[in-house]
Protein backbone atom coordinates (compact mmCIF):
# COMPACT_ATOMS: atom_id res chain seq x y z
CA UNK A 1 0.00 0.00 0.00
CA UNK A 2 0.95 3.47 -1.17
CA UNK A 3 -0.47 5.83 1.55
CA UNK A 4 -0.88 9.24 0.38
CA UNK A 5 -2.85 12.16 2.59
CA UNK A 6 -4.86 14.23 0.11
CA UNK A 7 -6.17 17.85 0.18
CA UNK A 8 -7.58 21.02 -1.68
CA UNK A 9 -6.98 24.25 -1.56
CA UNK A 10 -8.53 26.41 -4.49
CA UNK A 11 -9.90 30.34 -3.96
CA UNK A 12 -9.37 32.02 -0.73
CA UNK A 13 -11.44 30.60 1.61
CA UNK A 14 -8.59 28.89 3.51
CA UNK A 15 -5.02 30.64 3.72
CA UNK A 16 -1.70 28.59 3.08
CA UNK A 17 -2.05 28.07 7.15
CA UNK A 18 -4.50 25.72 7.05
CA UNK A 19 -2.81 23.34 4.54
CA UNK A 20 0.55 23.85 6.72
CA UNK A 21 -1.16 23.05 9.95
CA UNK A 22 -3.02 20.01 8.49
CA UNK A 23 0.81 18.85 6.88
CA UNK A 24 1.85 19.41 10.64
CA UNK A 25 -0.85 17.20 12.14
CA UNK A 26 -0.84 14.36 9.72
CA UNK A 27 3.08 14.04 10.41
CA UNK A 28 2.73 13.75 13.86
CA UNK A 29 -0.27 11.04 13.92
CA UNK A 30 0.28 9.14 11.14
CA UNK A 31 3.52 6.42 11.15
CA UNK A 32 2.91 4.79 8.38
CA UNK A 33 5.18 5.96 5.29
CA UNK A 34 3.19 8.50 3.19
CA UNK A 35 2.87 11.41 0.99
CA UNK A 36 0.99 14.91 1.54
CA UNK A 37 -0.32 16.58 -1.43
CA UNK A 38 -2.20 19.36 -2.03
CA UNK A 39 -4.32 19.80 -5.32
CA UNK A 40 -4.62 23.63 -5.53
CA UNK A 41 -4.45 26.46 -7.97
CA UNK A 42 -1.69 28.68 -5.36
CA UNK A 43 1.51 27.20 -4.34
CA UNK A 44 2.73 30.53 -2.23
CA UNK A 45 2.92 29.91 1.19
CA UNK A 46 3.30 26.55 1.20
CA UNK A 47 5.99 24.75 3.58
CA UNK A 48 8.47 22.42 1.84
CA UNK A 49 7.81 19.10 1.97
CA UNK A 50 3.99 19.85 0.56
CA UNK A 51 3.56 18.14 -3.08
CA UNK A 52 1.51 20.24 -5.06
CA UNK A 53 -0.31 19.35 -7.80
CA UNK A 54 -2.05 21.82 -10.12
CA UNK A 55 -5.85 22.45 -10.19
CA UNK A 56 -7.16 21.05 -13.86
CA UNK A 57 -8.51 23.24 -15.88
CA UNK A 58 -12.13 22.88 -15.18
CA UNK A 59 -15.50 24.94 -14.96
CA UNK A 60 -16.09 23.30 -11.44
CA UNK A 61 -16.74 25.72 -8.75
CA UNK A 62 -17.44 26.00 -5.15
CA UNK A 63 -17.40 22.47 -3.59
CA UNK A 64 -17.82 20.71 -7.01
CA UNK A 65 -13.66 20.97 -7.10
CA UNK A 66 -13.63 17.94 -4.84
CA UNK A 67 -14.71 16.12 -7.46
CA UNK A 68 -11.41 16.08 -9.19
CA UNK A 69 -10.14 14.39 -6.93
CA UNK A 70 -11.51 11.26 -8.52
CA UNK A 71 -11.13 12.69 -11.89
CA UNK A 72 -8.89 10.67 -14.48
CA UNK A 73 -6.90 13.68 -14.93
CA UNK A 74 -5.03 13.01 -11.42
CA UNK A 75 -1.87 12.23 -11.68
CA UNK A 76 -0.39 8.93 -9.69
CA UNK A 77 -0.21 10.14 -6.11
CA UNK A 78 -0.44 6.09 -4.43
CA UNK A 79 -2.55 3.63 -4.48
CA UNK A 80 -4.50 3.95 -1.16
CA UNK A 81 -6.03 7.66 -1.20
CA UNK A 82 -7.05 9.49 2.70
CA UNK A 83 -9.06 13.19 1.57
CA UNK A 84 -9.09 15.74 4.01
CA UNK A 85 -10.87 18.77 4.03
CA UNK A 86 -8.27 21.53 5.25
CA UNK A 87 -10.76 22.28 8.05
CA UNK A 88 -10.84 19.21 10.32
CA UNK A 89 -8.22 18.59 13.41
CA UNK A 90 -6.65 15.52 13.72
CA UNK A 91 -6.36 14.49 17.16
CA UNK A 92 -5.08 10.74 17.19
CA UNK A 93 -3.89 8.39 14.87
CA UNK A 94 -4.23 7.85 11.40
CA UNK A 95 -2.67 4.46 10.76
CA UNK A 96 -6.03 2.17 11.13
CA UNK A 97 -8.23 4.66 9.15
CA UNK A 98 -5.67 3.22 6.35
CA UNK A 99 -5.44 -0.26 7.48
CA UNK A 100 -9.32 -0.67 8.59
CA UNK A 101 -11.13 -2.86 6.25
CA UNK A 102 -8.58 -2.99 3.74
CA UNK A 103 -10.50 -4.80 1.02
CA UNK A 104 -13.13 -1.48 0.78
CA UNK A 105 -12.38 0.61 -1.85
CA UNK A 106 -14.04 3.26 -0.32
CA UNK A 107 -14.57 4.19 3.06
CA UNK A 108 -16.26 7.37 4.59
CA UNK A 109 -17.98 9.27 7.39
CA UNK A 110 -21.93 8.96 7.72
CA UNK A 111 -23.11 12.48 8.12
CA UNK A 112 -24.44 13.09 11.44
CA UNK A 113 -27.05 15.56 10.42
CA UNK A 114 -28.58 12.98 7.73
CA UNK A 115 -30.31 10.52 10.08
CA UNK A 116 -33.14 9.79 7.91
CA UNK A 117 -31.41 10.14 4.63
CA UNK A 118 -27.98 8.73 4.92
CA UNK A 119 -25.11 10.03 3.27
CA UNK A 120 -21.17 10.80 3.51
CA UNK A 121 -19.80 13.62 5.08
CA UNK A 122 -17.13 14.24 2.33
CA UNK A 123 -14.45 15.95 4.74
CA UNK A 124 -12.89 12.36 5.88
CA UNK A 125 -12.81 9.99 2.98
CA UNK A 126 -10.54 6.45 2.35
CA UNK A 127 -10.57 5.18 -1.17
CA UNK A 128 -8.04 3.39 -3.71
CA UNK A 129 -7.27 5.44 -6.55
CA UNK A 130 -8.32 5.22 -9.58
CA UNK A 131 -11.47 3.33 -8.89
CA UNK A 132 -14.20 5.55 -8.88
CA UNK A 133 -13.39 7.69 -11.55
CA UNK A 134 -17.69 7.96 -12.92
CA UNK A 135 -18.07 10.11 -9.92
CA UNK A 136 -16.57 12.73 -11.87
CA UNK A 137 -17.58 11.43 -15.30
CA UNK A 138 -21.00 10.80 -14.72
CA UNK A 139 -21.33 14.61 -12.87
CA UNK A 140 -19.45 16.34 -16.03
CA UNK A 141 -21.59 14.53 -18.29
CA UNK A 142 -24.66 15.21 -16.46
CA UNK A 143 -23.78 18.99 -16.41
CA UNK A 144 -22.53 19.00 -20.13
CA UNK A 145 -25.87 17.25 -21.61
CA UNK A 146 -28.03 19.69 -19.31
CA UNK A 147 -29.49 16.96 -17.36
CA UNK A 148 -28.33 18.70 -13.95
CA UNK A 149 -28.80 22.47 -14.12
CA UNK A 150 -28.51 25.22 -11.23
CA UNK A 151 -31.97 26.67 -9.56
CA UNK A 152 -30.75 30.33 -8.85
CA UNK A 153 -34.32 30.94 -7.44
CA UNK A 154 -33.14 29.19 -4.03
CA UNK A 155 -30.73 31.88 -3.34
CA UNK A 156 -32.34 33.37 -0.84
CA UNK A 157 -32.83 29.88 1.69
CA UNK A 158 -29.67 28.08 0.99
CA UNK A 159 -27.27 31.29 0.59
CA UNK A 160 -25.38 29.30 -1.64
CA UNK A 161 -27.10 28.58 -5.34
CA UNK A 162 -23.68 27.53 -6.66
CA UNK A 163 -23.71 24.63 -4.87
CA UNK A 164 -27.24 23.50 -5.82
CA UNK A 165 -27.79 21.22 -8.77
CA UNK A 166 -31.03 19.15 -9.90
CA UNK A 167 -31.21 16.78 -12.21
CA UNK A 168 -34.86 17.00 -13.44
CA UNK A 169 -37.16 18.97 -11.48
CA UNK A 170 -37.14 16.86 -8.04
CA UNK A 171 -33.69 15.38 -7.28
CA UNK A 172 -31.62 17.75 -5.82
CA UNK A 173 -27.77 17.90 -5.02
CA UNK A 174 -27.02 20.43 -1.86
CA UNK A 175 -23.21 19.59 -2.89
CA UNK A 176 -20.61 17.27 -3.02
CA UNK A 177 -21.55 14.56 -0.53
CA UNK A 178 -24.75 14.31 -1.70
CA UNK A 179 -23.34 13.60 -5.20
CA UNK A 180 -20.96 11.51 -3.70
CA UNK A 181 -23.09 9.49 -1.60
CA UNK A 182 -25.68 8.61 -4.10
CA UNK A 183 -22.75 7.99 -6.93
CA UNK A 184 -20.75 6.08 -4.54
CA UNK A 185 -23.87 3.31 -2.93
CA UNK A 186 -27.06 2.87 -2.28
CA UNK A 187 -28.17 4.60 0.47
CA UNK A 188 -29.33 1.48 2.45
CA UNK A 189 -25.69 0.45 2.05
CA UNK A 190 -23.39 3.56 3.38
CA UNK A 191 -22.83 1.87 6.89
CA UNK A 192 -21.46 -0.78 5.14
CA UNK A 193 -18.36 1.44 3.85
CA UNK A 194 -17.91 3.50 7.24
CA UNK A 195 -15.21 4.15 9.90
CA UNK A 196 -16.37 3.37 13.33
CA UNK A 197 -18.15 6.55 14.51
CA UNK A 198 -15.99 7.19 17.49
CA UNK A 199 -12.83 8.33 14.69
CA UNK A 200 -14.45 10.90 13.04
CA UNK A 201 -16.33 13.13 15.10
CA UNK A 202 -18.17 16.63 14.50
CA UNK A 203 -16.93 19.52 16.56
CA UNK A 204 -20.47 21.11 17.40
CA UNK A 205 -22.37 17.99 17.98
CA UNK A 206 -19.74 16.12 20.06
CA UNK A 207 -16.45 18.24 20.56
CA UNK A 208 -17.46 21.63 22.34
CA UNK A 209 -16.05 20.31 25.61
CA UNK A 210 -13.74 18.10 25.12
CA UNK A 211 -12.02 15.37 22.46
CA UNK A 212 -13.79 12.04 23.40
CA UNK A 213 -10.69 9.40 23.77
CA UNK A 214 -10.98 7.22 20.23
CA UNK A 215 -11.57 10.29 18.25
CA UNK A 216 -8.90 10.75 15.53
CA UNK A 217 -10.53 13.62 13.88
CA UNK A 218 -12.54 16.74 14.38
CA UNK A 219 -14.57 17.86 11.68
CA UNK A 220 -15.67 21.60 11.33
CA UNK A 221 -18.78 21.54 8.86
CA UNK A 222 -20.46 25.06 8.12
CA UNK A 223 -19.05 27.11 11.25
CA UNK A 224 -16.79 28.10 13.89
CA UNK A 225 -13.98 27.24 11.84
CA UNK A 226 -10.89 25.93 13.81
CA UNK A 227 -8.85 29.28 13.78
CA UNK A 228 -12.02 30.72 15.86
CA UNK A 229 -11.91 28.33 18.47
CA UNK A 230 -10.24 29.26 21.51
CA UNK A 231 -10.61 26.21 23.40
CA UNK A 232 -7.31 24.46 24.83
CA UNK A 233 -8.36 21.20 23.54
CA UNK A 234 -8.78 22.32 20.21
CA UNK A 235 -5.72 24.67 19.85
CA UNK A 236 -3.82 22.22 21.54
CA UNK A 237 -3.70 19.94 18.27
CA UNK A 238 -4.35 22.48 15.64
CA UNK A 239 -0.54 23.16 14.86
Amino acid sequence: MQATILCIKWGTKYSPDYVNRLASMTRRHLSLPHNFVCLTDDTSGLENGIETIPIPETSLEFCWTKLLIFSPQMPDIGSTVLYLDLDVVVTGSLDRLFTFSESTDFVGVPDWNRKWFPQFNSSVMRFTAGNHVRIYDDFVKAVTSGRLVKRREWDVCLQSCDKVVYRGNFRRYGGDQEWISRSAFRRGTIGDHAFPKSWVLSYKTHCRSGIPPDCRIVVFHGEPKPHEVSSPHIRDHWQ
